[in-house]
């Protein structure tokens, strides 16, 4: 498990919402390559449309970016920690333009911009 992968998951999130979605590893690679540390931070993508969207602290992913089904968008500031083990199959890894624009919506979101 690397740090832009995208994995298919079915956590159950806050809510209560359990269903079959895309998630974008962010963690850094040390803890995720790490056997003993046994969960991962990642953002879950949504291929739900809503007005305003996107919003600066989210990304746009076009449908078949890194293999996934349908456009979606990355959430950066829903940022979840799951067991490694609820992320079920790889859907690709984000091309590395995508990662740059995940990185700064999460530095927005997060508030670790320079002031």
């Amino acid at each position: 498990m690397q740090r832009g992968e995208l994995w298919w998951g079915q956590p159950v999130l806050p809510g209560g919402s359990r269903k079959q979605r895309p998630f974008l590893v962010v963690s850094a690679d040390p803890f995720n390559h790490n056997m003993r540390y046994r969960k991962v931070m990642v953002v879950h993508l949504t291929t739900a449309p809503r007005p305003g969207s996107p919003y600066d602290w989210e990304v746009e992913l076009p449908r078949g970016t890194a293999g996934l089904p349908s456009r979606s968008t990355a959430k950066c500031a829903e940022v979840y920690t799951l067991h490694k083990d609820q992320l079920t199959e790889l859907i690709g890894t984000l091309p590395r333009e995508y990662l740059c624009r995940v990185d700064a919506a999460l530095a927005l979101s997060l508030a670790l911009r320079d002031k």
